[in-house]
Formats: structure tokens, sequence, C-alpha cells
């Protein structure tokens, strides 16, 4: 079980919180070729319920090569963000590296 402090010196449980699945991507187009702008539905299972939320994300490759993944969720989420978010940027990781972005 991994716990961080919360808010008020109480612990948040980070195994209440599983990324399933970001389904519906669509890509928008955007001048910039090392920007890809994508929007999605990032499919959660918090405290053990599935919970699908919007979300955008951006992938920007820096001209080293190494890509930068910002994050934004759209939908309100009650959850803490920054486990949240760092598990999506993950997520988000895995498909690009697998080609399963558009």
């Amino acid at each position: 079980m991994t716990r961080i402090d919360g808010g008020y010196g109480k612990p948040y449980n980070l195994d209440t919180m599983k990324i399933l699945e970001v389904k519906d991507i669509s890509r928008k187009e955007t001048h910039i070729y090392y920007r890809r702008v994508f929007n999605g539905t990032a499919v959660l299972e918090l405290m053990h319920k599935p919970v699908s939320k919007r979300i955008e994300f951006i992938i920007e490759t820096t001209p080293l090569g190494k890509k930068n993944i910002t994050v934004s969720l759209v939908d309100h989420v009650e959850y803490p963000l920054m486990p949240l978010i760092h598990g999506l940027r993950t997520k988000i990781a895995e498909l690009d590296a697998e080609g399963a972005l558009p």
C-alpha cells in the first residue's frame, strides 16, 4: 500500500486509483510540427468504481528528441491530481511508444 501525506496531515491511499485505458483519442490539427495536441477519454478506477473523464494532452518534442507530455483534465475529478496526472502521463507515453496514437 503506497501512501503520501495529504492535506491536513491525512494520508492518501494511492492503491485506490488505476488507469484502465485512454480511449476516443482524436488529434487536433496545429501548425507547429513538433507539438501534437489530443483529446480523449480516460477510463479510471477510483475507489473501486469505474469513472470516465475527458482529458486533453499535448506531446511536445524538444530539439534533442525528448518528449514532454502535458495533461489537462476537462472534467472535475474527486481524487488528488498529482498521482492521477503522473499515471496518465505514463499511460500516454506507453501509447505513443507503441504507435497507438492517431
